[in-house]
């Protein structure tokens, strides 16, 4: 096409042999340079093409982990795509999917996949994303559904098109979510002669890594370590190869997982060490999924969640320590103070075990709703989250103060509603079967000097806010004594009870916390 002068045919000879060489896995990262592609999609001066070259710039600053850009040029894709081009608003939305995928906030997207569920009824690719989308985000028994309308007749219905290798790496992380080893075991035999391939979504939308990733992970539910093993070596170094950086940090990461249980001679060491990679790079790229994953891996393999901290809030405090996030400017203050609130449930263990997972998650849903909606209201800013634990910022000591209070009503005013646990907590009916004396929260507040202090603000004030929290019992608001002056001219002495004289762990000498009093 180039010899015949057809610039245009160039142009999508040039994108189709990119991505086959592509999942072909038999190229490396220098190999994509997009600037002949772009460079001859200009020459066309046609629109359909400039969006071929604008979808792959977009692709493949995706797969290097520069999310923001990926999505700013995944922005401009669409634009260039024109109003008559289905396809632009459907691999727009592929690409935007991976992106809030890593940043966990796929829940966005829920009124998009409708819309693009509507205009393809039948693309068996995209029902495997909502399997997905649903799975991410905890609906299980959604999620359970759609995976198994796709399952029908041992997967025999998806069509051997351009999208079947990305339906089934799709489909088996729902079932590894879901615990279905009969179907892992279809779709391990089905994937295990692509093991060498790379999942390229229709030629130029996504790369979703080396197929070996998926069947690692599969044949880590199904209890076949040395074949996982073998998967995640191949995966790392495939995924390397190919510049892969999201990939290879997730590989680590399920690697690692894999090891901690398989847990023979040296497994724990090599584990350690690929989750450390792991969270490094995902901080580096800003992956909050696997930044969460990791550090609760790593509080797991270190016997902190089950010895030394005893709850939600002393994960999160650690795990902040670990990441130190950059805070925003606006939960600072003008004078470089910020307030910091900690908050979990009481007794979360204890809840857990007597309600079961799938109960138990329903009420971790209903109880983060219920936090995030204070939070808004009070102009909070959410530092971190894992599980029932949330840590906090806030400007104004005021405002930090004033959500802790509307948070302990909230809860005290729907516990009235639950009628012995048929009521969930926003008064809809539920499954979770709990005495409505069941969900207490507890909250701590502190306040101290972000800027001033740097990384000390998260050796010291952090762990003050975490330890003055997990001093409150359920229903209760403790606050420590920097934070009663800050706030009493507005609020007044008597909205606080009699000081308490209390050491607090890794802090040296007696503190004073005050409780609040909510009647």
């Amino acid at each position: 096409a180039e010899g015949e002068s057809n610039i245009a045919l160039a142009v999508s000879g040039r994108l189709w042999l990119l991505a086959y060489t592509l999942e072909a896995g038999n190229a490396n990262g220098d190999d994509f340079d997009a600037r002949h592609l772009s460079d001859a999609a200009e020459r066309t001066a046609q629109p359909y093409y400039r969006w071929f070259a604008a979808t792959w710039r977009a692709m493949m600053a995706i797969n290097d982990g520069r999310f923001d850009e990926g999505e700013q040029l995944a922005q401009g894709a669409l634009a260039t795509g024109g109003a008559g081009n289905r396809n632009a608003a459907t691999l727009f939305g592929t690409q935007l999917t991976q992106i809030r995928r890593e940043q966990s906030r796929l829940a966005e997207l829920d009124s998009l996949f409708k819309s693009i569920g509507d205009q393809y009824p039948d693309l068996a690719a995209w029902h495997c994303l909502v399997a997905m989308l649903h799975a991410e985000c905890g609906r299980d028994d959604d999620a359970r559904a759609e995976f198994k309308r796709i399952a029908k007749s041992d997967f025999t219905t998806i069509p051997r098109d351009i999208f079947w290798t990305t339906c089934m790496v799709l489909l088996s992380d729902v079932a590894v979510h879901l615990g279905d080893r009969e179907r892992s075991a279809s779709l391990y035999r089905l994937l295990l002669p692509l093991a060498h391939r790379v999942v390229v979504v229709a030629g130029l939308a996504n790369c979703y890594g080396s197929v070996s990733l998926y069947l690692g992970r599969l044949a880590t539910a199904l209890g076949r370590w040395d074949d996982a093993a073998a998967h995640f070596e191949c995966a790392m170094a495939e995924n390397g190869r190919l510049g892969a950086s999201p990939w290879l940090a997730w590989t680590r990461h399920d690697y690692a997982k894999m090891l901690f249980v398989r847990g023979e001679a040296g497994d724990r060491e090599r584990a350690l060490m690929l989750l450390q990679q792991a969270l490094d790079a995902a901080q580096e790229m800003g992956m909050k999924k696997l930044i969460d994953a990791s550090l609760a891996l790593k509080l797991q393999a270190q016997g902190i969640l089950s010895t030394d901290f005893k709850t939600s809030i002393d994960a999160v405090a650690y795990a902040v320590q670990e990441e130190k996030p950059q805070l925003p400017v606006a939960a600072v203050a003008p004078d470089g103070t910020v307030t910091i609130m900690f908050s979990d449930i009481e007794d979360s263990t204890v809840l857990t075990e007597r309600l079961g997972d799938q109960a138990w998650q329903e009420l971790l849903r209903e109880h983060n709703a219920l936090i995030r909606e204070a939070l808004q209201a009070h102009e909070g800013y959410e530092v971190k989250t894992m599980g029932d634990g949330f840590m906090v910022a806030f400007q104004s000591a005021k405002k930090g103060l004033d959500c802790a209070i509307a948070m302990q009503r909230a809860f005290a005013e729907h516990e009235s509603m639950l009628d012995a646990g048929n009521l969930r907590l926003d008064g809809e009916r539920s499954s979770v079967q709990t005495p409505a004396s069941s969900v207490k929260i507890r909250i701590g507040l502190h306040a101290g000097e972000a800027i001033k202090d740097g990384d000390d603000f998260y050796g010291k004030n952090v762990i003050m806010a975490s330890r003055v929290a997990g001093k409150a019992v359920g229903g209760e608001i403790l606050v420590s004594s920097l934070l009663r002056q800050l706030v009493e001219s507005s609020v007044g002495a008597a909205m606080f009870g009699e000081p308490r004289e209390i050491e607090l762990k890794g802090l040296a000498g007696s503190h004073t916390i005050y409780a609040v009093r909510l009647t």
